[in-house]
């Protein structure tokens, strides 16, 4: 039987030993019940990292405190100029936090982390601006490109979002999301293989 999202989660979270959760981020077409909105605005970096440490927030326009996000998430029209990379669909709400059926996962990590990743997804390609690192490099070139993201992040991320710097953020689709266990495990035998064939290797040295 096939592990929920949920599920899904928190073995990645225990395979990296993270101190943080994975974030669910889904984009809603239409408009969400008041009662799950957020009760003052905030920064959608800010709540990424508050979504990692366990709440869960529901973003519609006019919830953001910052405008260039709420452009690049795609709530609004750029007014002045054109930022990029966004999302150019009329965006409606954004779900931040639960992992079930989310269109992508955030994962916040350390170096070492972000390596492992690395490793069991066979490479990532990315490219890196120091702007709009959470809602650009993350949440809109995912969403646009289908493909998982490695930021570095911003200045903003680290001191309105709280990353610390030691953090980066790592985004997958979720359908890659899903493929992790499988990768873990394919990675773990390919590992052990090698340590028994060098532990091998050695002994016939002797």
């Amino acid at each position: 039987m096939s592990l929920d999202a949920q599920a899904i989660g928190e073995r990645v979270r225990d395979y990296l030993d993270m101190q943080l959760r994975p974030v669910g981020v889904k984009f809603l077409g239409s408009p969400v019940n008041p009662i799950t909105r957020l009760d003052e605005p905030m920064r959608y970096c800010h709540a990424v990292h508050e979504a990692a440490r366990g709440r869960d927030f529901v973003f519609t326009s006019g919830d953001q405190i910052c405008k260039k996000a709420e452009a690049i998430l795609g709530f609004r029209e750029p007014r002045i100029v054109n930022v990029e990379p966004r999302i150019k669909s009329r965006t409606q709400a954004v779900s931040v936090g639960p992992l079930q059926d989310a269109d992508q996962v955030i994962l916040v990590l350390n170096p070492q982390q972000a390596m492992t990743m690395v490793l069991l997804l066979g490479g990532i390609a990315s490219e890196f601006t120091g702007r709009f690192s959470i809602c650009g490099e993350i949440t809109a070139q995912v969403a646009l490109q289908g493909q998982p993201r490695l930021s570095l992040l911003c200045d903003g991320a680290r001191r309105y979002g709280e990353f610390t710097t030691e953090e980066v953020a790592l985004g997958l689709p979720y359908d890659l999301f899903l493929q992790l266990p499988e990768k873990m495990s394919k990675y773990g035998s390919m590992a052990h293989k090698a340590r028994s064939g060098l532990k091998s290797l050695f002994s016939k040295m002797r």
